[in-house]
C-alpha cells in the first residue's frame, strides 16, 4: 500500500520484467498466442494473485495462455517477473532452471 501527498491510500503499482531467455521464448510463438499472451500480461498486471501458487518454486505462478502453452512468472515485492512461456511440459522442467539464475541476480 502506499500512501500518496494528499494522503490517500492507494495499492502497489506492479512492475513487469523479464527473464534475459524470456524474449527467445517469444521468438517461438505465432501471432494468435502472442495477441493471447499480450492480452493475459495486462490481467496478470492488474491481479498478479489470481493464480494458484506453482508447487516446485516459492512465489511462481502459472498462467495458461492456450491449451498447450503456458506462461509462468515469479513476484518478488512489488515486480513480476515473466520467467518462461512454452508448451506445457517444456515451461514446468525450464522454469526451476530459470528461478535459479534470476534468484542469484537478485541476492
Amino acid at each position: 500500500m502506499i500512501i500518496s501527498n494528499r494522503g490517500e491510500l492507494r495499492l502497489n503499482e506492479w512492475i513487469v520484467k523479464e527473464h534475459p531467455d524470456f524474449f527467445s521464448d517469444l521468438d517461438k510463438l505465432s501471432t494468435p498466442d502472442l495477441e493471447i499472451f499480450y492480452k493475459k500480461k495486462k490481467k496478470i498486471k492488474e491481479n498478479p494473485l489470481r493464480q494458484e501458487h506453482l508447487s516446485g518454486g516459492e512465489n511462481c505462478y502459472s498462467e495458461p495462455i492456450t491449451r498447450n502453452i503456458r506462461l509462468i512468472y515469479y513476484i518478488k515485492d512489488n515486480v513480476i517477473w515473466l520467467l518462461t512461456i512454452d508448451k506445457h511440459d517444456d515451461a514446468y522442467s525450464s522454469f526451476r532452471a530459470r528461478l535459479h539464475s534470476l534468484s542469484c541476480k537478485l541476492t
